[in-house]
């Protein structure tokens, strides 16, 4: 008789690090004790894993001393929903929670044993981020492949891959590219995108370094050093840098020109940097996001329906807030008929249909999740729950469910049907917000990461809408006085430009995570 077999322990996974092949500027990555579990399978495991109870609710910060009675009768049924003093923040917590719950189903779509998977077409895959692995800064945030942007001019030697998802919000002609912060060796990759998607804005909603950690490498040129070549194609030269305005020292605008060597051709290209978004949490107040909305749309108003470049540091969290304000506002602003049509309409149709399990998947699944989840393979299936049966991850045909499949359905906020209130404002079928975080992460896991970040969301849109409802009154809105970026984790003990009941908001230890 052999001898037992010894497990070599490696130690604990915190502190096992491996530098990748690519250099040593790569980011790192959390080594897998067991060389026998697939990481695809122990990450998407690990976010299947995360609890979506409610546990905190977090209401909307409205600015000092002002009262939504002002403006109440101007406003939409789903923000004066979201902004109520009694049940607005349970309300946002319900909402977000489904739309994490639908994220839970599509990852555990993606983890159906092959078996049945057999003839089936899944609407969510995320191969090519699994094979390029080296590309990608981190190792849980994967483009799905029918929303990934796609490299037109490739090499010999290498491939159309990038870290990067197109998004579209549900209404209007804006569109984004949200992408991670980029790595030395996607540099090349990066401003390959911007050339061949004819993109003039890049908006940076992260620092280089947050919390001592590495969050983006510099992939733009400087005064110190102007020119940047890559690999003879691809050139930038720097043109100037400055602070945006003084009354926000957190925003940088750099412009540079981006040269195609091999057409003999370059563009103009604004980057706009802010820096005051702390890692993690929200800016003290919504004022300095909307001036970077602000900022980015006037630099791309030439052609309003090029697509901006979006990035953190994974490209999710903060890069999902801030495309879902500025398409909300931008809408506002240019077609509000529009979207009331489309805040009274019946819901759309999903991005992605889902195939429906047949009656013998679907026996298989109600027997695991009878079961308690003892292993990975019970967890996976217990997760995906009988409403999938019926499409709750944006491939059912019921639109009136009450399930926000896909992001669609029932208004999470404010059930009404398109009625008139007692006020006589309309009361509105869906919540725009809601609707489009649940439509970005149909195209981008992640996009709008935390609660916290769900409902700054909801306090851009009000802080804005306060202020043009009420810039020719004697009740306007008081802007704070600039904040000094946050280096930690929270938000701050922001009483000073918050009103009444609503706290302070600060960063609890569950959400800390390796997304950016």
């Amino acid at each position: 008789m052999s001898p037992p077999r010894q497990r070599l322990h490696l130690g604990s996974l915190p502190t096992m690090m491996t530098t990748p092949m690519a250099g040593p500027l790569a980011c790192q990555t959390p080594m897998i004790e067991n060389p026998n579990v697939n990481p695809l399978f122990e990450s998407v495991r690990q976010a299947m894993g995360l609890n979506t109870a409610i546990t905190e609710e977090i209401p909307v910060r409205l600015p000092k001393g002002f009262s939504v009675d002002t403006i109440r009768h101007h406003l939409p049924s789903w923000l004066v929903a979201a902004v109520d003093e009694d049940h607005g923040k349970t309300k946002l917590a319900e909402a977000f929670q489904k739309v994490e719950v639908n994220e839970q189903k599509r990852l555990a779509l993606l983890m159906l044993p092959q078996a049945m998977r057999a003839g089936r077409t899944i609407g969510y895959s995320i191969g090519a981020g699994i094979e390029k692995g080296l590309k990608n800064r981190y190792n849980n945030i994967w483009p799905y492949d029918h929303s990934r942007v796609r490299i037109g001019e490739c090499a010999a030697n290498s491939d159309d891959y990038i870290n990067a998802s197109f998004v579209n919000p549900p209404f209007g002609k804006k569109s984004y590219i949200a992408t991670q912060g980029p790595l030395p060796q996607t540099f090349l990759d990066f401003w390959k995108v911007a050339w061949e998607q004819d993109a003039r804005v890049i908006v940076m909603l992260t620092r280089e370094l947050e919390m001592g950690r590495l969050k983006c490498h510099q992939y733009w040129p400087t005064k110190e050093a102007p020119l940047m070549d890559l690999d003879g194609m691809i050139q930038l030269r720097f043109v100037s840098e400055s602070i945006a305005d003084p009354s926000s020292p957190s925003v940088l605008v750099r412009h540079m020109v981006l040269r195609h060597c091999g057409r003999n051709d370059e563009r103009t290209i604004a980057q706009i940097q802010y820096s005051g978004w702390p890692d993690f949490g929200v800016p003290q107040t919504p004022i300095d996001v909307l001036r970077v909305v602000d900022l980015a749309n006037r630099f791309n108003e030439e052609k309003p329906t090029r697509p901006m470049i979006v990035h953190c540091s994974a490209g999710c969290g903060r890069t999902g807030a801030f495309c879902a304000i500025d398409s909300v506002l931008n809408e506002y602003q240019h077609n509000p008929e529009g979207l009331q049509r489309f805040a009274n309409g019946p819901a759309p149709p999903p991005s992605v249909t889902l195939y429906q399990p047949s009656s013998l998947e679907r026996s298989v699944l109600e027997e695991l999740r009878a079961r308690p989840a003892a292993n990975v393979n019970e967890r996976v299936h217990s997760l995906m729950g009988s409403h999938q049966r019926h499409g709750s991850s944006g491939g059912g045909s019921n639109s009136n469910s009450n399930n926000s499949g896909g992001g669609h359905g029932q208004d999470a906020l404010s059930g009404g049907a398109g009625s008139l209130q007692e006020d006589g404002r309309l009361q509105q079928r869906r919540d725009v917000i809601f609707e489009t975080v649940s439509v970005f992460r149909e195209q981008r896991m992640s996009m709008v990461q935390t609660l916290r970040q769900y409902v700054f969301c909801y306090e851009a849109i009000f802080w804005q809408l306060a202020i043009e409802l009420t810039k020719d009154t004697t009740n306007k809105v008081e802007i704070p006085p600039p904040e000094t970026p946050n280096d930690g984790p929270h938000s701050g003990a922001a009483g000073s430009t918050l009103s009444r009941a609503n706290a302070p908001i600060t960063t609890t230890d569950s959400e800390i995570s390796f997304f950016g």
